[in-house]
């Protein structure tokens, strides 16, 4: 996507034009389009576009507001642009940019501004006339932004390392970052690896003035009190499948044609049917190719070949097969290559890379994901409470059953944990749940009203991590998107804030933009828009999906869009066969490199002796695998960048 940086000296003293050269050319391929630079004084100014538009309307250039003396400029992407442009008294309807209709917009509206402001977005405005600093990204953390506050001096950039290229910045590690990375990859948004430096959260505006003070505010959050109720549940599936459709076309706002990252599982199979039916109605949009993961027999289990082909023949889309022999995880080191700002990466990168090559020289503009359509329509909510009051005696009988036999558990301790416990959470609206209720996720500390659910980061940690170490970081008792939960009165649709906001996902969002941007092209995941968010969260969440129908309210939006037998078949089949296969043949000899003579040892943040042994008892199947990554990651980071 695209990309902002700059640079406000708040002594007064001008900017020098190759400190934000330098900054801009760290992360040069988000302006293929071009790089627009403005000085005045102590304002240094840079866009770098990359526009997927086939009108010109996505560019980021810089926007004015000489009446308020306001500077404005976005890595964008404006999804109602035609509620925007009739409060716009400033530039000229449709055929404005989306940076010029944001700036309008917030003109407009003032404190209401950024939550007006539908679609994936990172903005600067600087208020030349009070001297301030404004920062915002969009709800759900789509379009990245930085920044660094000094005593004279403010830094922005889309991208961290163009902030650690500025003459005077440190680099310092931040311990704290790393701790998070190796408890399961849960770095919460917000925390940076570089201690300095800080990025703007999801949906939140930061506003720094010419005393080096900063203010923020969450401008969006979900309502915890928002209802819908249908008489029918198709009712639920026709509204979802509403907002799906507008999701999708916005993004197809894009130049022909647009590419997608295509497997056999409900999150893709939705958006590619969704954007083939909507041209089989006659709408005016972008053809789609389809990049997909075929797999060797060996590794057959895997394969969805069947299902990807039922979708892509029934909608004509064009489909590259990307062989996963040649995509094994290490193999291949020009695959495998961490970005400079985070260590977080995929043990499937080499998958996204070639398919974002083989799209690159398609002309693809850009590519479309199903990233957040597992946590927002999937993952293991249940609502068993729902499925009672709902008069499903029946199905509650079998969900019951179904979660004592994947727990474990027997059909007592099953109707106490799944059925009991939330129907008293819900009645008490949420109110002394600690004291009655047993942890979601983790542990019960303190004694009687002073019991408290602490999901405690650190035991997501395994064996081989440092307890020491993270003992010395302190990380807090309870995560930050648990905490923020903690105000919704119903159970289920609170574990659904949970997984929706999950810091994995969105570390593994940013990581993908990184990746699509470095490619020249654009990245687009209907599934992260706070609308749907917003109407999931309101749903009973039993219609939603449960243990005995993942993701029913997906499959049943697809009800006259998808071919029937596609709805019945479609469902993501791990791929962790490689990764295993990686470890114990592939890439052995690599991954004892990593583990030998380590960085992460030596930072005092793993045991190597304890891993390695450990490792090797997996290799040889004596112990199943085990949560690797996050420690192989941050290894390889640490090595190409903390040499």
């Amino acid at each position: 996507m695209s990309g902002i940086c700059g640079i406000i000296h708040l002594n007064g003293r001008p900017v020098e034009r190759n400190q934000l050269e330098q900054m801009a050319k760290r992360a040069a391929y988000r302006g293929p389009n071009g790089i627009d630079y403005h000085l005045v004084g102590p304002v240094g100014l840079a866009c770098l576009s990359l526009d997927v538009t086939p009108d010109g309307t996505g560019a980021c250039h810089l926007a004015r507001e000489d009446r308020h003396g306001l500077l404005f400029l976005a890595d964008a992407r404006l999804d109602n642009r035609e509620e925007c442009a009739a409060g716009s008294n400033h530039f000229g309807g449709k055929s404005a940019t989306d940076v010029e209709l944001m700036l309008s917009t917030l003109v407009q509206a003032g404190e209401e501004g950024p939550s007006r402001l539908l679609g994936d977005f990172a903005y600067a405005l600087w208020d030349g006339r009070h001297r301030r600093l404004h920062l915002a990204r969009d709800a759900m953390g789509l379009r990245p932004l930085y920044y660094r506050v000094e005593e004279n001096r403010i830094l922005f950039a889309s991208e961290a390392q163009q902030i650690l290229s500025v003459p005077g910045v440190p680099r310092s590690l931040n311990e704290r970052a790393v701790a998070w990375h190796l408890c399961c990859m849960q770095t919460p948004p917000g925390e940076v690896f570089y201690s300095g430096i800080d990025e703007v959260r999801p949906a939140e505006e930061v506003v720094i003035d010419a005393s080096a003070v900063k203010r923020s505010r969450i401008f969006w959050q979900p309502d915890p009190e928002a209802r819908i109720r249908y008489r029918d549940e198709r009712d639920y599936a026709a509204h979802l499948r509403d907002i799906l459709t507008t999701s999708v076309r916005a993004r197809l706002r894009a130049r022909d044609p647009v590419g997608i990252s295509l497997s056999g599982g409900v999150d893709s199979t939705c958006v590619a049917s969704v954007a083939g039916w909507l041209r089989q109605q006659g709408e005016t949009l972008p053809s789609m190719r389809a990049y997909s993961w075929v797999f060797p027999e060996n590794l057959a289990e895997c394969d969805e070949s069947e299902t990807i082909y039922r979708i892509a023949d029934h909608f004509r889309i064009p489909v590259t097969e990307i062989p996963a022999e040649h995509t094994y995880p290490f193999v291949d080191d020009d695959l495998n290559k961490p970005h400079e700002d985070d260590p977080f990466f995929s043990m499937f990168q080499p998958f996204m890379e070639m398919s974002l090559a083989a799209a690159g020289k398609d002309r693809v503009s850009t590519m479309f994901y199903g990233f957040r359509g597992d946590v927002v329509c999937g993952g293991s909510v249940e609502d068993v409470p729902g499925v009672l009051l709902g008069g499903r005696f029946s199905e509650t009988r079998r969900v019951l059953a179904r979660l004592a036999r994947v727990h474990g558990l027997g059909r007592r301790q099953a109707v106490v944990r799944f059925l009991l416990r939330p129907l008293l959470y819900d009645q008490l609206k949420g109110r002394y749940q600690a004291v009655m209720l047993p942890p979601l996720f983790g542990e019960v500390e303190g004694e009687g009203s002073e019991k408290r659910v602490l999901p405690a980061p650190v035991r997501h940690a395994e064996s081989h991590v440092s307890e020491s170490f993270l003992g010395r970081v302190g990380l807090p008792a309870v995560e930050p998107h648990y905490e923020a939960s903690r105000v919704w009165p119903r159970y289920a649709a609170r574990d659904r804030l949970i997984h929706i906001s999950s810091p994995l996902v969105a570390r593994g969002v940013g990581y993908a933009e990184r990746v699509t941007a470095r490619h020249g092209i654009g990245l687009a995941d209907p599934w992260s828009d706070r609308r749907i968010a917003d109407f999931i969260l309101a749903c009973p969440q039993h219609l939603v999906g449960n243990v005995l129908a993942s993701k029913r309210m997906a499959r049943r939006a697809m009800v006259g869009i998808m071919p029937s037998q596609a709805i019945e078949s479609i469902g993501k089949v791990s791929p962790e066969s490689l990764y295993i296969e990686a470890l114990r043949f592939k890439a052995h000899d690599k991954v004892m490199d990593l583990l030998t003579n380590s960085r992460c040892a030596d930072l005092g943040c793993i045991d190597e002796v304890a891993l390695k042994a450990r490792f090797e008892r997996f290799v040889r199947g004596e112990v199943p695998i085990f949560d690797l990554w996050p420690t192989l990651s941050l290894e390889l980071w640490l090595r190409r960048y903390w040499a």
